[in-house]
């Protein structure tokens, strides 16, 4: 049994070596910046095998890609070779703050706290907003956006000069101050009584067009729907 054993062990490596001498040489083909399944296709197609080693977050590198591969391109392997990747996870992804009713300022730190930059910093008139204080932001707080991606906000440049009328907010106010509002600045209201909240006062409004600190001056026209 002895010699047997050692009659086949002996076998199997001469065997196994003489297989291994006859597999032919491949160039390993580059498979970076190539998705998973093109990567499996080229590799495939030139006898080597394909192992997903590690993933990592990459900015500048879509989900799925691969960034680094071992062996090289280039490198001379025999026919089997498993080839290891790290494939990119694309950009870290972070939640946007409310920067509503901050300062310019504050806003720019809070952004950077989160990983986000700042962007165009656009200036709009406002009764319901002091001057100096950010009215909206054009990416919703709480959404998942890429890493140092950039969010644009609105500031408030104060009470607009004369001649110009921003729509005030007439929300749970009574109709009367609507209309004294709207006899002084020359501004036609078109009441619209059936609102179907049944839980609301009479006379007081629920709901109104425009929305408030719109810029109302070339139409001048108002709906007011009352309880």
């Amino acid at each position: 049994m002895l010699i047997i054993g050692t009659a086949f062990y002996f076998a199997f490596n001469i065997v196994i070596g003489s297989l291994v001498r006859n597999k032919k040489e491949i160039v390993v083909p580059n498979v970076v910046g190539k998705n998973l399944y093109k990567a499996l296709e080229e590799l495939s197609s030139v006898g080597c095998g394909l192992k997903k080693e590690s993933e990592e977050f990459n900015q500048n590198v879509l989900s799925g890609v691969i960034l680094r591969q071992d062996p090289p391109a280039g490198m001379i392997v025999k026919e089997g070779k498993v080839v290891r990747v790290s494939i990119s996870k694309g950009g870290e992804m972070v939640y946007v703050p409310n920067l509503v009713g901050q300062t310019v300022r504050s806003a720019d730190i809070s952004l950077k706290n989160a990983a986000l930059v700042i962007g165009e910093v656009s200036k709009k008139y406002s009764i319901m907003v002091n001057k100096g204080i950010l009215i909206s932001q054009d990416v919703e707080p709480g959404s998942a956006i890429g890493k140092y991606s950039v969010v644009n906000v609105v500031v408030s440049d104060g009470a607009p000069p004369e001649g110009i009328i921003l729509m005030p907010s007439f929300l749970n106010k009574n109709i009367g101050e609507a209309r004294t509002w709207a006899f002084q600045r020359g501004v036609n209201i078109n009441i619209i009584a059936d609102s179907g909240d049944v839980s609301s006062k009479p006379n007081i409004v629920v709901k109104q067009f425009p929305e408030p600190d719109e810029d109302i001056t070339s139409f001048k026209n108002i709906d007011l729907w009352l309880g």
